[in-house]
């Protein structure tokens, strides 16, 4: 599995021509069919004539199916957007797929800073394959292009410093009910490897080893799903966090190997206390590790209220940095002012 993904599908990226990720700007979207069509088709126009003409939806396999003609009608290109690890639904009859903090406590029991974060162990054998079948599947859907892996990372060790304060923490080291995982699968699998229980070191977190082990599961279960999406000759990419080593340190994520054809770094700068500027700094960073090949699209949180000039500033300075564009989430965010500016 450690080498599985490393050949992009030839039809789709070794071919003549443009990236099929250059020329957009993304966005991510969430909606449902209670949306009426009218308001979704205002939204896609103004998107569109705006160069805003990659989706990355997350919605039903149906709603796939039902809306994907009317994002093609206005030159969209539509990726689905799941969540990868982040599942609860499989807890009742897999309660081993889920992961244990260095405590002893199972996601299950005892999830992490909000209700919903059900994290799956990435070792699993069986979580990897049923990972890499459900993101196969989603590449039969008619007038889907890719597909978008997001949560494909541990829990948080340590949040943003701007979102620390809101659950009253102060996480200047790695508290054991964040760190994951320590399950028995994990440490059975590391011994195997390594010759000791990490549990018996004084320090867990503080051991290299076993640090560099839990980045490689992450990495070869994205390898699997990759080579299981380029399989179907589809693509991948994959919302991250801000950059490769932030990521391994916050949430155990070594993004810059996992192969995917592109990269969305969640570059919320509210959350870190940095002005704009960071964001083009952090894909500077980035590019560092990723191929000038690989596109990296810079995302960033929009709402009614943001500036719309400095919206496009930061955009020029990410194509500057060595980016490709930006993601914005969400579609919905992205006002008149803005929208006038790209166009």
């Amino acid at each position: 599995m450690a080498l599985a993904g490393l050949s992009i599908a030839p039809s789709l990226l070794a071919q003549s021509g443009p990236h099929p990720f250059e020329g957009r700007n993304w966005f991510w979207l969430n909606g449902s069919s209670r949306v009426p069509m009218d308001r979704w088709k205002f939204l896609f126009e103004r998107l569109s004539t705006a160069g805003f003409t990659g989706v990355l939806y997350n919605a039903s396999d149906q709603f796939y199916e039902e809306m994907a003609p009317v994002f093609k009608s206005f030159g969209m290109t539509l990726h689905a957007w799941r969540w990868t690890l982040n599942r609860s639904y499989y807890g009742k009859d897999h309660p081993d797929w889920y992961a244990v903090n260095r405590n002893g406590d199972s996601v299950l029991d005892e999830p992490p800073y909000v209700g919903y974060y059900r994290w799956m162990c990435p070792s699993n054998d069986s979580v990897r394959q049923m990972l890499a079948d459900d993101y196969a599947k989603l590449t039969s859907i008619s007038g889907l292009s890719g597909v978008h892996l997001d949560y494909v990372r541990y829990c948080d060790v340590s949040l943003a410093p701007g979102l620390q304060p809101k659950y009253g923490l102060v996480q200047d080291h790695e508290m054991p009910e964040y760190d994951y995982c320590y399950c028995k699968n994990c440490r059975g699998k590391f011994a195997n490897l390594h010759g000791y229980d990490p549990l018996e070191r004084p320090d867990p977190a503080g051991d290299s080893t076993w640090h560099q082990f839990r980045l490689d599961q992450v990495v070869d279960l994205v390898h699997g799903i990759v080579e299981a999406v380029h399989s179907k000759g589809s693509l991948i990419s994959g919302a991250v966090f801000p950059t490769p080593d932030m990521s391994r340190r916050m949430v155990r994520q070594d993004w810059s190997r996992f192969n995917l054809d592109a990269y969305m770094p969640m570059l919320y700068h509210q959350y870190y206390l940095e002005d704009t500027h960071w964001i083009s700094k952090s894909i500077a960073e980035a590019r560092q590790e990723v191929s000038a090949e690989t596109p990296i699209f810079a995302g960033m949180m929009v709402g009614k209220r943001s500036n719309a000039q400095l919206l496009k500033d930061t955009h020029d300075r990410v194509v500057e940095a060595g980016g490709n564009g930006i993601s914005v989430f969400t579609g919905w965010g992205l006002s008149d002012e803005m929208l006038s500016l790209f166009r």
